[in-house]
């Protein structure tokens, strides 16, 4: 708890995204060093000039002080970045949403919040245990994906506009032509089954792309993921169903399938992606790791 961190005068380091368009990040974060300074909690902002500058400046910070808590301003992938840093030093996160999709942000219910209200929770509540996905030595903390999804995240990470979720939705569009189903062979714990799918989407919180429900019932504390396979569909019966995929009602679509696993291994071909980011190819084997990170969380 923060207050705690006043009395102990421990470094509550704020995390900036030295790529935030719009410099949206750098400003709030600078209401929330004023907020804490004025609370007598001690603070260190990090920003850098790019993201290997920030991540050199983060690691000496973490190395070099007592750290009470990261607050990092930005979006699902620079929260990516920032959990690889922090769990193994058990270093509780709060999250300021400054990015294009906030999605582990909606997973934590801190998306709707104000800037006053997000930093209250951080001021006066304690950080709860949630899970965390490990592919390797790599940590997710919202959707893995694979198939058509790897394609569409590949494409949107490289536009600059739109913002939110028209990115994802533009995307989409424009890689429907490559529309195919590829064979998997997948091992959900001890049962294994072969099906032939447009994608693979493993999830420890409920949405992506900006507030797609794909697994609308996951849970960031269950120990569990949720697992949604799409198998073979058409181009025009994938446009029909996508709406769906806001409200989480795609689930009844007898092309989807939903399963729930503590780990997950697929075999198969193609890129895969976690938190937007590009994490591993085909084959991969993941875990959902409880009580693996402490989030200051609505």
């Amino acid at each position: 708890m923060i207050a705690g961190a006043k009395k102990r005068l421990y470094v509550l380091i704020l995390a900036i995204n030295p790529l935030s368009g719009r410099g949206h990040a750098r400003k709030r974060a600078l209401v929330a060093k004023k907020r804490f300074t004025e609370l007598g909690i001690p603070v260190k902002l990090v920003e850098g000039q790019s993201l290997v500058d920030f991540r050199q400046q983060f690691l000496h910070d973490l190395s070099h002080e007592t750290v009470s808590g990261v607050v990092a301003f930005g979006g699902d992938g620079f929260i990516h970045e920032i959990i690889q840093h922090i769990v193994p030093r058990e270093v509780p996160l709060g999250v300021i949403p400054c990015g294009t999709g906030n999605d582990f942000a909606r997973s934590i219910g801190v998306h709707r919040l104000s800037l006053t209200q997000q930093l209250d929770l951080i001021l006066h509540n304690d950080a709860q245990p949630i899970d965390l996905g490990r592919v390797g030595e790599v940590w997710f903390a919202a959707i893995l994906s694979s198939g058509f999804d790897a394609l569409v995240n590949e494409r949107a990470n490289a536009m600059r506009w739109p913002r939110g979720r028209m990115r994802y939705n533009i995307a989409m569009l424009e890689k429907i032509i490559y529309l195919r189903a590829h064979n998997y062979r997948i091992r959900l714990d001890e049962n294994h089954f072969d099906v032939e799918a447009i994608l693979v989407t493993v999830a420890n919180g409920p949405s992506y792309g900006g507030g797609m429900r794909i697994c609308p019932d996951a849970k960031i504390d269950d120990g569990l993921f949720d697992v949604m396979v799409l198998a073979q569909v058409s181009r025009i019966e994938l446009l029909k169903v996508f709406p769906k995929v806001y409200s989480g009602k795609h689930v009844g679509h007898p092309a989807v399938t939903i399963y729930r696993c503590q780990e997950i291994e697929i075999k198969g071909s193609g890129s895969s992606f976690a938190d937007g980011e590009p994490i591993s190819s085909l084959p991969l084997s993941a875990r959902c790791v409880s009580n693996a990170l402490k989030v200051w969380a609505a």
